[in-house]
């Protein structure tokens, strides 16, 4: 991807919905590999979880693994883990730890995740806003807006990785 290669990101972040698979078996997996895995305690503080799963662990890619009845678990490895009959993850890129967080902040509490994408949204919306009462009149810049979005949509995604520290992949 041409995004990953410029912008050189120091995590690579996979987000997995198992929700037919059964935790014990997916965590075997990790651990049989030789990653770190911990179960996410949400009885202690959030962030500071979130920390000591960091400071506690090495490696470039992390993974998110959410499981039914709330149960979920971070692992962490110095490479990509994949199985055939796993569900295809969302990808996420970070720039450094504090994206890290970040992100792993928007993918545990909602409340968190509410308060890191409000200020995007309104940006976005303004943007999109400002667009669309510009161009309604002109068809043929509808068409070109919508044939470099493309570009636009990348565009996007760097930004979002310079302000907030993440991007998708």
């Amino acid at each position: 991807m041409i995004i990953e290669r410029l912008l050189s990101p120091s995590y690579r972040i996979r987000i997995f919905n198992m929700n037919k698979f059964k935790p014990e078996d997916v965590v075997d997996v990790f651990r049989k590999a030789g990653a770190y895995v911990s179960e996410f305690q949400r009885a202690i503080d959030i962030e500071l979880a979130i920390e000591s799963f960091i400071a506690s662990s090495y490696g470039t890619y992390v993974y998110v693994l959410k499981f039914p009845k709330g149960k979920l678990f971070l692992a962490r490895h110095t490479r990509w883990r994949f199985e055939k009959n796993w569900p295809k993850p969302t990808e996420y890129l970070a720039r450094d730890e504090n994206g890290l967080k970040r992100l792993l902040l928007r993918e545990i509490s909602k409340k968190s995740m509410i308060l890191i994408e409000a200020p995007s949204l309104i940006v976005w919306g303004a943007v999109w806003w400002l667009i669309w009462s510009y161009f309604r009149e002109y068809p043929l810049g509808t068409f070109l807006l919508f044939f470099f979005g493309f570009f636009l949509n990348d565009l996007a995604k760097t930004f979002e990785y310079f302000v907030l520290g993440y991007c998708k992949a």
